[in-house]
């Protein structure tokens, strides 16, 4: 999966020896090197200006090199490795394992950033959003960015996803249906504030 640099952000990265870069941005982006020489002291050396919408790979790399990218007035996608990929511009995403609420209880930020929640129990489940300071200490979001996320409630009972006391909102019906699934988005409106949105 690639990594997201922020417009205008900046980041060092290691990469392995045999490895290579692939980096892709809406805007112009420049890659450096970490050079050292015997003579003068080491420094970044400009090792690739990237045009807009250019999806940079480099060859492999033959030493272990530290790098660092900068970021234009758009997000950066960057990844590494032996045939490293910008998922993002192919239509895939990363999927880990799903997270798994059998039990009332908190539907933490970790359960939901995985992207897949499922729930097979026998008994209802009332499963409450971490708080929006709780939310925002475990998330890495600026204002205004969102993710989606599922329920699929192959239990017997209902799934229902209800707001937390601070912080955290729900619009729309939050009960997922015996045998059913749904589709929610969680957004960040402030500093430890989001709102979550049932949109299938």
């Amino acid at each position: 999966m690639s990594t997201r640099l922020h417009e205008n952000g900046t980041v060092l990265i290691t990469i392995a020896a045999s490895d290579k870069l692939t980096v892709f941005s809406k805007d112009r982006v420049k890659v450096f090197k970490y050079t050292t020489y015997e003579s003068h002291p080491s420094q970044w050396v400009l090792l690739q200006d990237i045009v807009a919408e250019t999806e940079y790979l480099s060859s492999a790399f033959t030493v272990e090199t530290e790098l660092r990218i900068e970021a234009g007035g758009a997000e950066v996608f960057y990844a590494a490795g032996t045939a490293p990929v910008i998922t993002e511009r192919r239509g895939q995403r990363g999927q880990g394992a799903p997270g798994t609420l059998n039990a009332t209880g908190t539907l933490t930020a970790a359960l939901i950033e995985s992207g897949i929640v499922t729930s097979t129990t026998a008994a209802a489940v009332v499963a409450t959003l971490d708080t929006g300071a709780v939310m925002d200490a475990a998330l890495q979001m600026e204002i205004g960015e969102s993710f989606d996320w599922s329920v699929i409630n192959t239990g017997p009972d209902t799934f229902t996803v209800t707001a937390a006391a601070t912080g955290h909102t729900v619009v729309g019906v939050g009960a997922v249906a015996t045998v059913t699934s749904a589709i929610f988005r969680t957004r960040k409106t402030a500093a430890d504030t989001f709102i979550t949105y049932r949109i299938g």
